[in-house]
Parts: C-alpha cells; structure tokens; sequence
C-alpha cells in the first residue's frame, strides 16, 4: 500500500483556488495548518494501530494513500474552523463521513490491512 505525506500540499485538494489565495492571507507566521495535519496525521495512524491489521510506514505526517479523500475532507474542515471560515453543509458532512470511517477502522469494524497479509495453508 502506497503512503503518502499529510502536508498543507493538500489544501489545493481540499479548497478551490480563490480559497486558497485567500487562506493565504489569512496565514501569518504562527502558521496553525502544519499543526493541524500533525495532529490529524497522528489520529489516523493511531486508528490503523488500533486497528490491528497492520504496521506503520514512513513518517509521522505518512497516512496510507487509500485514506487520501477522508484526510483532505477532515483538514477542510478543521482549516475552515481554525480561520473561522463559514462551512457549507456538504463539507461538514464529508468531515463527518470520513471521521465516521477513521473510527470505524480504529474499532476494527473496518478491516484495513496496510501490508499483504499472509495466509495460512489450510490441509
């Protein structure tokens, strides 16, 4: 499974350009996005541990390429609230969906295996 950096990079994924330039603006030198995708970077790689079903790979911002769509809706919405931006209704239910799917695989009631798991020969 390909993994992928949860970085501000993936703000031009989750808002469309005039948002960005004007997220831009709002962005001073105590910066809150690299910490909000650390925080986030680190829930999501605490819910695959719980999970079970597989290890970590690379860094502490690395999350698995398939939670891509579910990272970017749940930063959307924290960015959107750190600035005090308002927040249409679809995105906060994409935020919700895809929270609702990070704890689903913390509770292991999604299986989510990060690595090829080997099976056992049956005789």
């Amino acid at each position: 499974m390909d993994w992928i950096e949860l970085n501000e990079d993936l703000l031009h994924e989750a808002f469309q350009d005039t948002e960005c330039e004007a997220l831009l603006k709002l962005r001073s030198h105590a910066d809150p996005v690299p910490g909000i995708c650390a925080g986030l970077a680190a829930s999501i790689r605490a819910a695959i541990l719980a999970n079970g079903r597989g290890g970590l790979q690379g860094g502490e911002l690395s999350i698995p390429q398939a939670l891509r769509a579910e990272a970017v809706a749940m930063l959307r919405l924290q960015v959107l609230l750190r600035y005090d931006l308002s927040v249409s209704d679809a995105r906060r239910d994409a935020a919700r969906e895809a929270a609702e799917k990070v704890e689903a695989i913390r509770r292991g009631e999604l299986p989510f295996a990060t690595e090829a798991v080997a099976t056992r020969p049956t005789y």
